[in-house]
């Protein structure tokens, strides 16, 4: 007989763990059951019945979930998606997979290995805007990809590095790129491919933390298309993120989920819905429609047998981008993908 339900345990409940609650309840055959870290009080605000546990090694033997999904500092992602793994769980990441690349590339060959499925959160993907122009991407109907641009013009009040100092954290991956401007970042290599290699600026402008909070970089892909990406959160009072794309036959502008600029003749602009959330200014502002269509994914992943849409293939393609260009800005140099270590 066909398992019709999945229960969920969630390591880490920190702000963004409501919207996973929320979209967990949203998915028919998914239950939250029980919840590792924090207060009991703050597992208690994410639903009604849940267990909560101390440990994550308590929660993995005690309430014995069938898909973990970690939401702690994005440094503290690694040990934890380990011993999930190890306990034969389904694991689903939070962005980023990991900050560090060898213990992404770890996680990687581990999910490989454990044969369960394994995905990195990057619900932009799923937005209409983004999903109509990959397919025409894809399709051919644009022409050929020449050059993409994304920019993250947030802002951040001190106040919000204040309130969880691991967002100004270096080992937490508390930078703009790292820990706002990930996902345009993962949009570009969702339509342009690999990265080859990266040049880049960073800087600290803006709040006394000892991350960067506005970053510029040059992206050569692996198929000839380059890329600009600026991230920031330094810029008051924040805009939604641009993305920009630059084909053989025309170009189109977005911002947020909204295409603004549609310059493709005789192809029409995609009617697509917008959610009309942003986290320009305030990092929950982002709605629930695209972690609701990530996680029926995730189960349909799971009842079919077969690799979640985004993997952890995924999540660490995007780490070892950010990191090449961290080491390209600090070292003033054009910096080839091929450098990182692979574990």
């Amino acid at each position: 007989m066909t398992k019709r339900e999945w229960t969920v345990g969630l390591i880490g409940p920190g702000a963004i763990s409501a919207i996973h609650a929320a979209a967990i309840a949203g998915v028919e055959g998914l239950r939250l059951i029980a919840v590792a870290g924090g207060s009991a009080e703050r597992a208690a605000s994410l639903g009604s019945g849940l267990a909560h546990y101390a440990t994550v090694a308590d929660m993995l033997a005690q309430a014995k979930p069938d898909i973990v999904v970690i939401m702690t500092p994005s440094g503290d992602h690694y040990a934890p998606a380990m011993a999930a793994l190890a306990a034969g769980c389904h694991v689903v990441v939070e962005k980023p997979l990991a900050v560090d690349d060898g213990e992404a590339a770890r996680l990687l060959s581990a999910a490989k290995a454990s044969g369960r499925v394994c995905a990195t959160i990057s619900q932009r993907r799923y937005e209409p805007a983004h999903q109509a122009i990959k397919g025409l991407l894809t399709s051919g109907a644009l022409g050929t990809l020449r050059l993409i641009e994304a920019d993250v013009h947030w802002w951040r009040s001190d106040a919000y590095y204040a309130e969880k100092p691991w967002r100004g954290s270096l080992v937490q991956g508390g930078g703009s790129l790292f820990n706002q401007g990930i996902h345009s970042l993962d949009l570009m290599l969702y339509f342009a491919g690999p990265v080859q290699s990266v040049a880049a600026m960073a800087s600290t402008v803006g709040h006394a933390i000892e991350v960067e909070d506005l970053t510029a970089a040059l992206l050569a892909f692996e198929n000839k298309v380059q890329g600009v990406i600026v991230t920031s959160t330094a810029t008051p009072p924040g805009a939604g993120a641009g993305l920009r794309l630059f084909t053989s036959t025309g170009f189109c502008a977005l911002e947020q989920d909204q295409i603004t600029q549609w310059s493709f003749e005789g192809i029409a602009r995609p009617a697509v819905a917008t959610s009309g959330g942003s986290g320009a200014a305030n990092p929950l502002a982002i709605g629930i429609d695209g972690h609701l269509q990530q996680w029926s994914d995730i189960r349909d992943a799971i009842r079919d047998g077969r690799e979640a849409a985004i993997t952890f293939d995924d999540g660490a393609a995007a780490v070892r981008v950010i990191n090449a260009i961290y080491r390209a800005a600090s070292e003033r140099r054009q910096v080839d993908l091929a450098e990182l270590s692979e574990a």
